[in-house]
């Protein structure tokens, strides 16, 4: 008994270490906000405009959205910090694995820049900081796909955690397509990055999804379904290339 007590403190405590991010120490938020809004934004903001060829569409589609969840396709690194700068100056948390904020040499600074940890042995445990953050009326940022499919266009198929979540605290999910682009510079540096274009899309709520008779469970993954279908029909519309040389699927 004094085991299964002491076992689940120690799970309390390394669950609240990896959610620190919303309810840390006044320094480590001071901190927080320092990195990301006089660091972190400005450095990703000429990165994307001078690296990237970035270009943003649809952040009208943030006007009047409280807490809301942002599902997005996952194709390149540095994705979380350009969500960072399209939501500011509203603040974007992003769920990660736990071993991307547990780890020494650089889990602090993925704290610090806004990430929260999903722990492996019960993911479903964040469900009351999932809850407090949405309460808050924070952004929560999550890639359905689970593995990132490099410079890939062709959305895999989605876990549903996270729109379980959605639909328990009744908050909209904005999907986020990201599209990459061939360029001329490609040919002679073919390590350069495709031009890249975000796409927020128009808010998916819940209630469209619940329907007399249909289960949770269904009525999740017909919201699940819904969202996927968007990002990948704004790929297509928006001219996304399939064919980039270097795609490989998850990893």
């Amino acid at each position: 008994m004094d085991g299964d007590i002491t076992g689940k403190a120690e799970r309390f405590s390394r669950l609240r270490k990896l959610q620190n991010i919303v309810d840390g120490s006044f320094l480590f938020r001071l901190a927080s906000f320092f990195i990301r809004y006089f660091l972190g934004i400005p450095a990703m903001f000429l990165l994307g405009k001078l690296v990237y060829h970035l270009r943003i569409k649809g952040k009208h589609n943030f006007r009047d959205i409280k807490g809301a969840m942002i599902a997005a396709n996952h194709c390149q690194f540095i994705e979380p910090g350009f969500a960072m700068m399209i939501s500011s100056p509203r603040k974007i948390i992003c769920g990660a694995s736990e071993k991307n904020v547990t780890r020494i040499s650089i889990g602090w600074l993925t704290r610090l820049l806004g990430a929260f940890g999903i722990p492996n042995e019960n993911p479903l445990s964040i469900a009351s900081y999932i809850k407090e953050t949405l309460r808050r009326g924070l952004l929560i940022l999550f890639y359905p796909e689970g593995k990132l499919s490099w410079r890939s266009q062709t959305p895999g198929p989605f876990s549903e955690g996270f729109f379980l979540f959605a639909m328990l605290n009744n908050v909209p999910v904005l999907p986020l397509t990201e599209v990459l682009h061939e360029r001329p510079i490609r040919r002679i540096l073919p390590w350069w990055p495709p031009r890249t274009t975000f796409v927020l899309g128009a808010p998916v709520y819940p209630d469209h999804f619940k329907h007399p008779g249909l289960s949770r469970r269904k009525q999740i993954h017909s919201m699940s379904e819904h969202v996927r279908s968007v990002i990948i029909d704004t790929i297509k519309n928006e001219g996304g290339c399939e064919t980039l040389p270097e795609r490989r699927g998850p990893n």
